[in-house]
């Protein structure tokens, strides 16, 4: 018996897509399956919001990066 956590799909005709991560011979098998009660979050969204926190870390909220890179250009582009 194997123990697999992988993501499954849910199409809009309601059909069950999985992707298999494991190396199975072909052939059909048993299995139970437990669905969390909701969706997850698409990839893009979890991937900003973990790349926004690690950021944070770093550099406070308050502080305006998009400002200073603007100026940085600016002062670069007089001086050309």
């Amino acid at each position: 018996m194997k123990s697999l956590e992988i993501i499954v799909t849910i199409t809009s005709d309601r059909q069950l897509l999985i992707n298999s991560p494991v190396d199975l011979p072909e052939g059909e098998y048993n299995a139970v399956l437990v669905l969390e009660d909701k969706p997850i979050r698409s990839n893009i969204e979890a991937s900003v919001k973990e790349a926004q926190a690690i950021f944070r870390k770093y550099i406070p909220a308050s502080r305006k990066i998009s400002q200073e890179l603007i100026e940085e250009r600016r002062v670069e582009s007089l001086s050309e």
